[in-house]
């Protein structure tokens, strides 16, 4: 029977020890800890360490045993006040988080326009009302560039009553916002800055990036991304200083809003693992994989294969397929014949996505297929042009009747649901917001041709 003992901590102790009891399991999961003949080796492997809060198991909402002390541990690996595990993803961290802000500093919020989907829902949750920032947007690169201290000061000045100031960094191509001066900025005008730091959790290998050292009040991230941790297991941070104001018990109470009260011990013993491993060697790892993408960057530059200079995520290579004088699809395919799987295509982009996970075969692949790709003449990325016009309350238009219709029929309806487009990965609209010939055009160049209106 495997042992998770190479990697000690309490969740991970404690699930090795139950198992290892061979006590009889008179409670839940229905599989008693054995799987059926005929089960995959995979999940044979794991369901004897799948368990449930039984007594010594800790509760994650109410975290006084294992639990707290795993959380304090990975605490103390990011430089927080407090931290708290997720097993329903960087989701849940994000429901949280914006649900907390709003209890404690009120219903408006200035964000930049790239917000995740679970953000906007938040702000549904909530009936937060959403200052959007529109960042500007690079038609060279197809990006939206990262949100400066500049502009977020003349939206603070603009909105006032807006304290709260959301963020996304790193964003879904590697492209980092400088959350230290914004920071610097929100807070010398009364308010909290939160950052959606999914795809940073391997940040903290870096020192002063991670929002936690770059002072963001709270943060969400999902080890899960760039971390040997199974997938779900996310984080939300809490950076020194503010415990008093979000208290951990106080944000442990709003998690019971939005997560399951089952979750997942395995993902709980994954974050504990990932932590432990960082403590040992994940940090360094990264800092290696950091020259070694450089390095490969460099490499593929040198073949005329263009990568997004901007990207600064060391987790990310990211191809301009436009430029390479492909679509999104055709190279991912090309790529995928070449047994390479992309984290992402679209918008003219192909995300390949790194860890000190991947082998030297797997970027050994990548510089075999920059050798054999036939570089086509570069096409352009459209032109972006998003002025939101908000019409109904989001979250009112988000629980009104709708109807679904043709995009092509939409001018001039308000929407009851968020569309996202790519490039550049921001939505296009949001729940009551109005939609204009300008939304209608990028929707259609996005292949998004119906979408739910209010009636």
């Amino acid at each position: 029977m495997s042992s998770f003992r190479t990697f000690g901590g309490p969740i991970l102790d404690f699930l090795t020890g139950y198992t290892e009891s061979g006590i009889s399991r008179l409670h839940m999961p229905g599989h008693k800890g054995r799987a059926p003949e005929g089960y995959p080796e995979f999940l044979r492997e794991a369901v004897p360490f799948d368990l449930t809060e039984i007594k010594g198991a800790d509760e994650l909402y109410e975290p006084e045993g294992i639990i707290e002390a795993s959380e304090e541990r990975t605490a103390a690996l990011y430089h927080a006040g407090a931290s708290c595990y997720s097993a329903g993803g960087s989701t849940l961290s994000i429901l949280t988080m914006v649900t907390a802000a709003v209890r404690r500093f009120g219903r408006e919020i200035i964000a930049v326009r790239n917000a995740h989907l679970a953000f906007v829902n938040a702000c549904v949750h909530t009936d937060a009302e959403v200052h959007w920032l529109v960042p500007e947007y690079d038609r060279e690169s197809g990006l939206c560039l990262p949100a400066s201290r500049e502009e977020i000061a003349k939206m603070m000045d603009a909105f006032p009553g807006a304290k709260i100031v959301y963020l996304t960094s790193p964003d879904y191509y590697g492209v980092q916002a400088d959350v230290r001066q914004v920071a610097e900025e929100v807070h010398s005008r009364g308010g909290i800055l939160l950052v959606d730091n999914a795809h940073g959790a391997h940040l903290i290998a870096f020192p002063g990036v991670h929002p936690m050292e770059a002072g963001a009040d709270l943060c969400c991230d999902s080890p899960h991304k760039t971390l040997p941790v199974l997938t779900g297991g996310s984080l939300l941070q809490v950076r020194e200083g503010m415990e008093t104001v979000f208290p951990k018990a106080f944000l442990k109470r709003i998690m019971t809003l939005y997560g399951s009260t089952s979750p997942s011990y395995l993902i709980m013993a994954s974050l504990e693992a990932g932590t432990v491993w960082m403590e040992q060697e994940g940090k360094q790892a990264f800092l290696r994989l950091a020259e070694r993408i450089k390095e490969l960057s460099g490499h593929l530059t040198e073949k005329g294969v263009p990568i997004l200079s901007r990207v600064s995520d060391c987790t990310k290579l990211t191809i301009d397929a436009y430029r390479c004088g492909y679509t999104s699809d055709e190279l991912a395919e090309f790529l995928r014949e070449n047994r390479i799987e992309p984290e992402f295509c679209g918008g003219g982009k192909i995300v390949l996505m790194t860890s000190p996970q991947n082998t030297e075969e797997d970027f050994s692949r990548i510089l075999r297929v920059a050798d054999i790709l036939y570089l086509k003449k570069p096409m352009e990325y459209p032109a972006f042009a998003l002025r939101p016009v908000r019409a109904v309350p989001l979250r009112e238009a988000a629980f009104s009747p709708s109807e679904e219709i043709s995009v092509s029929d939409a001018v001039g309806r308000i929407a009851a649901e968020n569309r996202i487009a790519c490039p550049p990965g921001i939505p296009v609209v949001t729940a009551g917001e109005k939609i204009g010939a300008d939304e209608k055009k990028m929707l259609l160049e996005s292949g998004i041709l119906r979408i739910n209106v209010i009636e």
